[in-house]
């Protein structure tokens, strides 16, 4: 059996071919997407016994030095309580379960996400993962959007690592796809971005290929093939349509928005071979995910003492505060949450003239609650689109902590990103040479009336369709896979 698999960086989704169309699975309940998220908890440390031979030599040693302080206390005409050899005992024997304890609390604070996931420990994913990280993010490990890391500068562990959680996460759909079907599903057509996240162009595209085609292989399947996602985006519209147009696609999703120009209708319907149909593309490493953290750090951060002054008259440097919600960025995140930041976030809670707002910060990187403020913003920005302006309560970083944000509060937030959007589209019109009959617009980030407004400002004289923003593009890779595979 095929299918075609969305792997998102938001969310993801696997859909196969029943009659005459793909249908998506149910993944998480009877939701058809599924969070792209992973908790595992950490692994129990194993308690040392207490070394009897260890806890004899301390006890010698313990009677040497009570009987040496008892011999210079009677010279010195003093009195000194002495213990009996049980006693002397008893109190070797705990602080030898001090030290123990010390020393298991140590491994277990110092484990890594590798050692819970190759340990016996419980892995959970999508909606289930996110919620186990909001109720106590001390006592596990969380990774978010591991799409968005793939085409980065990373280290080889951390490859490793990546590679594990996507091979992790996609058994899971595998799994879940096929007990819906009773089918083992051995092909897929993924999902791929016109490029990934990350700053090394074609290398990193290169690499996160690499990552993922691995991890299908790993999670079971046999055999994979790539498509990108604003063709796989158009091949789900062209479904709808009775005649050959010219079609913008906009696929503005959570980690990169893909852009392309493509010849849809029936005279191309049933081609095997589509290249000659693709008029132009152009993607550019901004999503969803970038639009919360610029949510956050404009209108959200400032309450955390962003822009306050110190008594010297500086401000609380920015740096801090990027770091505090770059959730796609392991080396910020890792950086936030270090003794070194904890000490200088002390420092700037003594010379701030606001002090409260940075006490929430200091709450923020105490609780290890990055996540789940970029998650708040994230809500944010979804129920701006239904109604303006909403509260955000913040209760868990301070009780009664409400945040007001309008429409026009992440407008200027994410202006820049709606200007990149646009360039995409232009870019692929030049390339085209060529103006678009339609254009579709599908993606989480497409829901938001602020980037549907932003677009249509550009393209009035042309019908704009807005696609199904979380199904098309898992639509339109198992209608591929059904072209290629039957």
């Amino acid at each position: 059996m095929y299918a075609g698999v969305d792997f998102g960086t938001s969310n993801c989704s696997i859909g196969v071919w029943e009659k005459k169309g793909p249908i998506l699975l149910p993944l998480e309940g009877e939701s058809t997407r599924l969070p792209s998220a992973l908790y595992t908890s950490r692994p129990n440390v194993r308690i040392e016994e207490i070394d009897e031979i260890e806890l004899k030599k301390r006890v010698t040693d313990a009677k040497r030095r009570q009987t040496t302080e008892s011999k210079k206390a009677k010279k010195e005409n003093r009195k000194v309580k002495e213990f009996s050899d049980a006693e002397l005992e008893n109190i070797e024997r705990g602080i030898m379960r001090r030290e123990i304890a010390e020393r298991a609390k140590a491994r277990y604070e110092g484990q890594s996400i590798s050692e819970a996931l190759y340990a016996d420990t419980e892995v959970v994913f999508g909606e289930a993962a996110i919620l186990r990280h909001i109720q106590d993010p001390q006592s596990g490990y969380f990774i978010k959007s591991p799409k968005s890391f793939l085409g980065a500068d990373i280290k080889h562990q951390h490859i490793e690592l990546f590679s594990e959680v996507i091979t992790r996460m996609l058994a899971f759909i595998k799994d879940n796809a096929e007990k819906n079907t009773q089918i083992e599903i051995q092909n897929i057509v993924l999902g791929r971005p016109v490029n990934f996240h990350g700053t090394r162009g074609e290398e990193g595209n290169v690499q996160a290929l690499s990552i993922l085609e691995r991890a299908a292989i790993a999670a079971g399947f046999k055999n994979v093939e790539f498509l990108m996602e604003p063709i796989a985006a158009a091949l789900d519209y062209e479904r709808s349509i009775s005649e050959d147009l010219v079609v913008l696609v906009l696929d503005a999703g959570g980690g990169t928005t893909d852009c392309s120009m493509v010849k849809l209708g029936p005279s191309y319907i049933q081609s095997r071979e589509r290249n000659g149909s693709v008029l132009g593309y152009a993607g550019d490493r901004i999503g969803g995910t970038d639009l919360d953290i610029k949510l956050a750090l404009r209108k959200i951060m400032p309450y955390f003492g962003k822009d306050s002054l110190l008594s010297n008259g500086l401000p609380v440097p920015n740096t801090l505060f990027w770091s505090a919600i770059a959730i796609n960025d392991v080396n910020a995140q890792q950086q936030f949450l270090s003794d070194s930041t904890q000490r200088e976030i002390a420092s700037y809670l003594a010379q701030a003239i606001d002090k409260r707002k940075v006490q929430r910060l200091q709450s923020l990187q105490k609780g290890r609650l990055m996540v789940r403020l970029n998650r708040s913003a994230e809500l944010a920005k979804i129920h701006l689109s239904d109604r303006d302006p909403i509260n955000l309560p913040l209760r868990y970083i301070e009780r009664e902590f409400v945040i007001p944000i309008s429409r026009r509060d992440l407008r200027e937030s994410i202006e820049r990103e709606l200007d990149v959007f646009l360039s995409l589209m232009n870019e692929v019109e030049k390339q085209a040479g060529a103006k678009p009959n339609i254009v579709y617009v599908t993606g989480g980030t497409a829901k938001s009336p602020i980037v549907e407004e932003w677009i249509r400002s550009s393209y009035r004289n042309i019908e704009i369709v807005v696609g199904d923003a979380f199904g098309s593009v898992a639509s339109g890779l198992t209608t591929w896979a059904h072209r290629i595979y039957e």
